[in-house]
């Protein structure tokens, strides 16, 4: 993880833990615990409603439950599987231990067994397994022909037990934390600092496969928009807590892909066994009970009920990760999943719930919650083709701020979250916290409609200019929400030459420049130092700490470039690019560009005239974004690019023309319980006679559209390869602790395996080739005299990493090393990397 990402962490942390909940007056706490009658046993997940009302809760791990009121007593019904049906009045002056009777029914052919020694041979558990692993296509959602639903999501984060040190921090900006909600976590008090409402229609269709949610009612907590991208903190809360589904072969959760226990490879992970059966109004089922077989192994452990009705539909499921996973900054991780029969017997979801405590077993920090409620299915309407336009997850314009008769009513704590945070924004003292945050996190200091920055580029060296002076900054939405601008100017201490740069970006369809799906005209001129194979941008390579990494450049061009380009993004996440350029280069320093026809004959100027197209199509796309910067959520989607450039010669001092091809695809890997992979594709052509410059060079760093298709390596100099026809690979493999969690003297280190591959293969054709060719340049010379640059004409390049991550939960250690083209002066054949690296 980079320091930058790192301080954005910090930073959400920051703002998180500077709210509050106000006080709540008129409140009865009715608790209680619930046991079994005759084992005394306590009960978890023993629902609790108030008759008459639409309050309840359910009991926890401890078999414990708390009602707030606003009376002191009440008439409940609690309500278990397995467990006959209770009404009884509650108080609060009444400790409240309360008993259950057992009320199941053995299932004819079903033998429950307990073996000390566990196998999947005739284990009735795994053979109901298999059951429900062949059914599973015909249970699933969707599975069926046509369906559509109401969804309502209530996403919420707190702070749990708020330390002294934060309460009085608090009360200096005049919010009471006297009063916090007691209701979430029994036992406990939650400090709210995020709350998020959803009220959506969603349609899926088998045949073609695809699906809607269209989000018509919204809610949400919004920081001060000048520090906090609020559509940010949305898309990375819904990312970590995503809706889930038992029938997937792998549930996401906390940027991790866990295996589900009934994923066609789930006996091979989990043991099963049968610990209940039961009958009652719903139907007959079996209920099962799994762990995984190596408890350092990231699995779920839990329970599930089946019925044993022939469709072998799963009725309930928790499932739950505890600190015994190889898991970072996390307690305990708890879903629960309710299904409920149609008057035909198909089982559809009705509700689920995830709860993530953060911090430590004894210590929980932080607290996450998502609740889905599924209702009014459709199951037999058409759906109009119409419904299926535009992006998969799409909010309506102008949603409204009004969730209408919500399935379960906001608890007193939850109704003031929205005013408290709005109350918290008008605070001075908060809003500088957030100034300073936001100056750390993402480099800029802002000014309203201006922000200062980047912070990180205001110093840097080089070699030519010495030491670089830069100041620069953008606009932000306040001063328009339609236009967009950002430059720089810098100077060199040394060359005494003042560098600009400006770019400008304006809405063709009257809307935000930064909202999905986009619709702008861009324009950029720069006057610039830039490697050489380096397109203009704002962000060139020159921050403080490139200046120091190994294989910085030392050829440059002075650079004059003019760029006009348009973009147009679809709802299906398809994107088409189109640009123009002009870009004036001159050698500068020591920097010799020499013809290979005429070894006297030195080109100083090289100028081209450059026609661009970008076709893109991310589907599924997320991403977090600030102004035209974009970062993709990367996700199991697959990202394909294909670009093609023409140069056109003939004006503007361009003798050059050329036609150029690149394609690219990058996707994510889930490989359940071996990690996940990142692999990378990337392959182009030239066609034209062009000096080496022009040509694709591996190691000069792009600014790519989303910075998917980035490939880095390491060792490989500044300039080292040219290609006019070429393709380059990555590998990156996270086993997340794999091999080390079954290991005995490793596995309570929770150490992680990481390892990595990058190759290059280019050519070079005659007509390019200094060496065979009279019409292009030669590669120039190093001090020692030696060529900088060469073709590979052959033989790949390969550089390979592996390493350890996760050390202390903070540290990555990494051992690079070049594997091929290692008989060349002046290159680095290994080097040890160490970095932050902070992930669940």
């Amino acid at each position: 993880m980079t320091i930058r990402a790192l301080a954005i962490r910090y930073i959400y942390l920051l703002f998180l833990i500077s709210c509050l909940t106000p006080a709540v007056f008129g409140q009865h706490r009715i608790q209680g615990v619930v046991v079994d009658e005759d084992s005394g046993n306590k009960l978890m997940g023993v629902s609790v409603r108030v008759l008459g009302s639409n309050t309840g809760a359910s009991t926890d791990s401890i078999g414990r439950f708390v009602l707030l009121l606003d009376k002191s007593y009440a008439q409940v019904e609690l309500t278990s599987i397995g467990y006959a049906t209770k009404v009884l009045r509650v108080s609060e002056q009444e400790p409240n231990l309360i008993s259950l009777r057992t009320e199941g029914t053995l299932i004819d052919g079903i033998t429950i067994r307990s073996n000390r020694r566990y196998s999947n041979k005739d284990n009735p558990a795994v053979e109901l397994i298999d059951s429900v692993i062949r059914y599973k296509s015909q249970n699933r959602l969707s599975g069926n022909a046509r369906i559509q639903f109401e969804q309502y999501d209530k996403i919420k984060i707190g702070i749990v037990d708020p330390p002294k040190l934060l309460k009085r921090t608090l009360a200096m900006v005049n919010f009471p934390t006297d009063y916090m909600d007691s209701l979430t976590l029994p036992g406990k008090k939650l400090l709210g600092v995020y709350q998020e409402e959803n009220l959506a229609k969603v349609y899926s269709q088998r045949n073609p496969s695809r699906s809607k949610r269209r989000i018509e009612h919204q809610i949400k907590t919004e920081f001060d928009q000048r520090y906090v991208n609020n559509p940010n903190i949305q898309s990375y809360i819904n990312y970590v807590l995503q809706p889930i589904d038992i029938y997937d072969e792998s549930i996401f959760m906390l940027d991790k892909l866990i295996l589900s226990p009934i994923a066609n490879s789930g006996k091979t992970f989990y043991k099963y066994f049968v610990i209940d059966t039961v009958k009652n109004e719903y139907g007959e089922f079996l209920e099962l009970e799994f762990v995984p077989r190596n408890d350092k192994d990231l699995l779920f452990r839990g329970k599930l009920q089946v019925a044993l009705d022939g469709s072998y539909a799963v009725k309930r499921a928790e499932l739950h990760l505890g600190t015994s996973a190889n898991i970072n900054w996390i307690s305990s991780v708890d879903l629960e999943l309710n299904y409920s029969p149609t008057a035909d017997g198909v089982m559809l979801l009705d509700n689920t719930h995830v709860g993530v405590s953060f911090g430590s077993e004894n210590n929980q920090a932080m607290y996450a919650e998502r609740m889905s409620i599924h209702c009014d299915y459709d199951l037999d309407s058409p759906i109009d083709n119409s419904v299926f336009g535009g992006p998969p997850i799409e909010v309506i314009p102008n949603v409204s701020a009004f969730i209408p008769n919500r399935p379960i009513p906001l608890t007193v704590f939850e109704r003031n979250t929205y005013e408290n945070i709005n109350r918290l924004k008008e605070n001075a003292a908060f809003r500088s916290t957030l100034a300073f945050g936001y100056l750390i996190a993402q480099g800029y200091y802002n000014l309203n409609e201006f922000e200062l920055g980047p912070l990180e580029y205001t110093y840097s060296r080089n070699n030519i200019e010495g030491n670089r002076i830069r100041f620069g900054g953008r606009t932000t939405p306040l001063l328009s929400e339609k236009m967009y601008l950002e430059g720089y100017v810098a100077y060199g201490t040394r060359d005494n030459d003042l560098k600009y740069f400006l770019r400008t970006a304006v809405s063709l369809d009257g809307g935000n420049i930064a909202t999905f799906p986009a619709h702008y005209i861009e324009g950029t001129i720069q006057h610039d130092i830039l490697e050489p194979g380096r397109q203009p941008s704002f962000l060139r390579g020159d921050s403080f700490f490139e200046s120091f990494r190994s294989n910085r450049p030392t050829k440059w061009f002075m650079t004059d470039a003019y760029r006009l380009g348009h973009v147009v993004e679809f709802g299906n996440h398809f994107s088409i690019a189109t640009a123009f350029s002009h870009i004036r280069r001159r050698t500068i320093g020591d920097f010799r560009l020499i013809s290979s026809g005429d070894p006297t004959l030195a080109v100083r100027d090289i100028n081209t005239n450059d026609a661009e197209v970008i076709l893109r199509w991310a589907p599924y796309e997320r991403f977090y974004y600030r102004n035209l910067t974009r970062s993709t959520i990367i996700e199991r989607h697959p990202v394909f690019t294909i670009q093609y450039n023409k140069g056109l010669k003939g004006f503007l001092d361009a003798p050059y023309d050329y036609d150029m091809i690149k394609a690219s695809v990058s996707r994510r890997l889930f490989l359940d319980q071996f990690g996940f992979a990142d692999i990378t594709v990337t392959g182009g052509k030239i066609w034209g006679v062009l000096p080496y410059t022009l040509l694709h060079m591996p190691n000069v760093r792009q600014q790519e559209l989303d910075g998917r298709h980035e490939i880095r390596y390491d060792l490989m100099n500044s300039m080292e390869f040219a290609a006019d026809q070429y393709v380059k690979f990555g590998f990156q493999h996270a086993l997340n602790g794999f091999i080390f969690n079954k290991i005995p003297l490793l596995r309570r280190l929770k150490l992680r395996e990481i390892w990595g591959a990058q190759m290059f293969y280019g050519r070079m054709s005659p007509q390019n080739d200094p060496a065979l060719s009279d019409r292009v340049l030669e590669f120039d010379l190093d001090g020692d005299g030696l060529p900088i640059t060469r073709s590979q004409n052959g033989k790949p390049y390969w550089e390979a990493s592996a390493g350890i991550d996760n050390i202390l939960r903070v540290l990555r250690v990494e051992y690079v090393r070049r594997l091929t083209h290692r008989d060349f002066p002046n290159i680095s054949q290994d080097r040890y990397r160490v970095s932050l690296s902070l992930n669940f």
